[in-house]
């Protein structure tokens, strides 16, 4: 969702005599079927909703900043919800942990203007991506790294990855969310590729981002580094706007809602 929609979305409804909450949550997603609640299935979202009624005696609406998919972790998601003020952050930080399972965790937690909405406010998104370039699958990094085992050329993957910097419509990389959307256009200011030994991680930042937006780009990039698609050809990917020009989603486990950034006044 970029910025016109969240002005067009934005609920303007809200208890002033509530106080606001903002939480920033971490959480492997390797044992949820994703953020949003969903019958039947466990979520963190529905995690999360658990532990807040324990506390307040009541059920209370969380709404996050966007979904992740099942399998995709966080270090930074972005949370709020209105309550009657009841604690002080600190002391909700740990009542919270205290009734969350092992593999959610707040990490941080205050008291915001009851107008605070994570998803409606937030301005921007960084995603982390992580790939195994490695012959040998490390059995530790099975739940957080895609493992490529053939040598990827770095160099070419740079290449076509500059290509997304700026405003484009990033309809080729987008996998249809079941519902209808005013714009593939986003704007992106970062898209990086760094390599730590057999680690190599892509880091994006941008405005917003589309259904598995950023798995479609690893998988698309990955193709860039095995040879099989030039930076060129990637470029003219990004320029077709059509998913059926790019190549196959990369795997949900390499990636990570590192950051969500709000403008000071939202906060």
């Amino acid at each position: 969702m970029n910025r016109l929609e969240r002005r067009k979305r934005r609920p303007h409804r809200f208890d002033p005599a509530l106080q606001g909450h903002k939480l920033i949550i971490a959480y492997l997603g390797t044992g949820f079927s994703g953020w949003q609640c969903q019958p039947g299935k466990r979520t963190v979202q529905e995690s999360l909703e658990t532990a807040l009624e324990k506390i307040w005696g009541q059920k209370i609406s969380l709404q996050g900043s966007g979904r992740t998919d099942a399998g995709v972790h966080a270090l930074g998601q972005a949370a709020s919800f209105n309550a009657p003020r009841l604690h002080a952050g600190a002391v909700l930080l740990r009542a919270l942990n205290a009734n969350l399972p092992r593999d959610v965790r707040v990490v941080r937690c205050r008291l915001v203007p009851p107008s605070f909405h994570a998803r409606f406010d937030a301005i921007g998104k960084t995603y982390r991506y992580l790939v195994l370039n490695h012959p040998v699958q490390d059995p530790f990094t099975l739940d957080t790294h895609w493992h490529v085992p053939r040598p990827l050329d770095l160099t070419a993957m740079r290449r076509a990855a500059r290509r997304l910097l700026g405003k484009h419509d990033f309809a080729s990389f987008t996998s249809n969310p079941g519902y209808e959307r005013e714009t593939t256009v986003r704007t992106m200011s970062r898209a990086a590729i760094t390599r730590h030994g057999a680690t190599l991680a892509f880091h994006f930042t941008a405005d917003g981002f589309l259904y598995r937006m950023v798995r479609n780009l690893v998988g698309a990039l990955v193709k860039v580094g095995q040879g099989k698609i030039t930076p060129d050809d990637f470029g003219r990917i990004l320029r077709a706007r059509s998913r059926s020009e790019a190549p196959a989603t990369a795997p949900a486990c390499g990636l990570c809602l590192i950051r969500v950034k709000y403008p000071p006044k939202a906060v």
